[in-house]
C-alpha cells in the first residue's frame, strides 16, 4: 500500500502536465517559478508571456530545471542562445520584435530538445 504522501508528487506534477503552453484560462499557473521549473528540464523555451511581477520567479526557475539537463556538447550552444533570446525578448520594445525573437527561439528550442533527444545525431 502506497503512503499518501508518495502519491501527492504524482497529483501535482499531472496537474501541471498540462501547462506546457499557455493561454488566457491558464496563465497565472503557467507563469509560476514551479512550472518554470519543470518547463526548463524539460529544455523548454520562455515565450514572454508573464506578467512583469512574475517573470524574474518565472525565469529563475526555469534556469534552475535547465540546470538538472544533462548536455551534450553540441546542444550548449541552443541552450546559450535559447538565454539569450528570452533576455532580448523581455527587454524587446514592440510587438513585432517580440515575434522575430520568438521565431529565433522556437527554432533553438526546437534543435536543444532534438539534440537531447537524441544526442548521437550528426548536425554538421
Amino acid at each position: 500500500m502506497r503512503k499518501p504522501t508518495a502519491i501527492l508528487p504524482l497529483i501535482l506534477l499531472s496537474a501541471c502536465a498540462g501547462i506546457d503552453r499557455p493561454d488566457s484560462s491558464n496563465l497565472a499557473a503557467y507563469c509560476t517559478a514551479e512550472n518554470a521549473y519543470r518547463l526548463g528540464s524539460q529544455a523548454k523555451a520562455y515565450f514572454g508571456v508573464c506578467p512583469k511581477d512574475t517573470e524574474g520567479a518565472f525565469l529563475a526557475g526555469l534556469e534552475r530545471g535547465r540546470a538538472l539537463i544533462p548536455k551534450p556538447p553540441q546542444a550548449v550552444p541552443f541552450f546559450t542562445q535559447m538565454h539569450e533570446l528570452e533576455k532580448q525578448l523581455t527587454a524587446a520594445p514592440s510587438d513585432a520584435e517580440r515575434e522575430r525573437i520568438r521565431a529565433r527561439l522556437r527554432d533553438a528550442e526546437f534543435w536543444a530538445i532534438h539534440i537531447i533527444n537524441n544526442p548521437g545525431s550528426n548536425m554538421n
